[in-house]
């Protein structure tokens, strides 16, 4: 095509943008994408962009607003790999494997250290006398008071009098969470450290998910958000940096 022969996807998407007249911060406002990251996409820095998922997204979005064919500027990005960072200052590079030694050299072997010799017999008795006499004091030291209390500790632990849980079982495997888009929006959602969606979220679609929780959101548009917990709305805009927000369901 003649267009892959010319442009790159961020030189399209630039010309684009200088026909219609616009500036970075007015694309930025409607669009909700920050400056900086239009302008990584127009220059092809790709690596300023946080992920993949990010970087489909956001040309995705941006095309639609300025009105260039999404498909075609996805197709001049994937025609140019994204090259990898360079190694920062002080980085430690991959050293080479050394070469194998030249014929009649005789290498001399490093002993392992995890290698079992007889002198190293009396430390390993010196171990375990150590671990008996600490396990013989903590033993002394906690019987008084389990005898005093008449059960043992796991005994203690599922004693019904215990109040430690605040919230039954049930109703911590309860919680559920829905989002709505009314517009493009860039959403993350994660629990317990799983990720369970990031990138854009079109207008008009539903997330839903339900668990033990918790639930950590990121929105990057509280504006076109609405989010549901137990079919109950939440008002996201509270705390909000911006039009951006980070939200816990259920709250701490």
């Amino acid at each position: 095509m003649a267009t892959e022969s010319k442009h790159s996807a961020g030189e399209l998407l630039k010309q684009s943008r200088l026909r219609q007249r616009l500036s970075i911060a007015e694309c930025a406002k409607r669009t909700h994408i920050a400056p900086r990251y239009i302008e990584a996409l127009e220059e092809g820095k790709w690596s300023v962009l946080p992920s993949e998922s990010h970087r489909l997204g956001f040309l995705r979005l941006y095309a639609r607003f300025l009105g260039v064919p999404p498909e075609e500027v996805l197709s001049l990005y994937r025609q140019k790999p994204v090259p990898e960072p360079a190694p920062k200052t002080g980085e430690r590079r991959t050293t080479k494997a050394p070469s194998a030694p030249e014929p009649g050299v005789r290498v001399k072997k490093t002993p392992h250290t995890t290698d079992w010799s007889p002198s190293s017999i009396p430390q390993v008795i010196g171990l375990a006398i150590l671990l008996l006499i600490f396990a013989w004091v903590v033993y002394h030291l906690l019987s008084p008071r389990l005898l005093e209390q008449n059960q043992m500790p796991w005994a203690r632990r599922s004693a019904p009098n215990q109040s430690r849980l605040v919230t039954p079982k049930s109703a911590i495997a309860s919680q559920k969470v829905r989002i709505k888009a009314d517009a493009d929006s860039w959403l993350r959602v994660t629990t317990k450290n799983e990720l369970l969606f990031e990138g854009i979220l079109p207008a008009g679609s539903v997330k839903e998910w339900s668990g033990a929780g918790p639930f950590q959101f990121k929105i990057g548009n509280i504006r076109s958000i609405s989010l549901f917990w137990n079919d109950q709305p939440v008002d996201i805009t509270a705390g909000a940096n911006g039009n951006t927000n980070q939200l816990r369901i259920p709250p701490q």
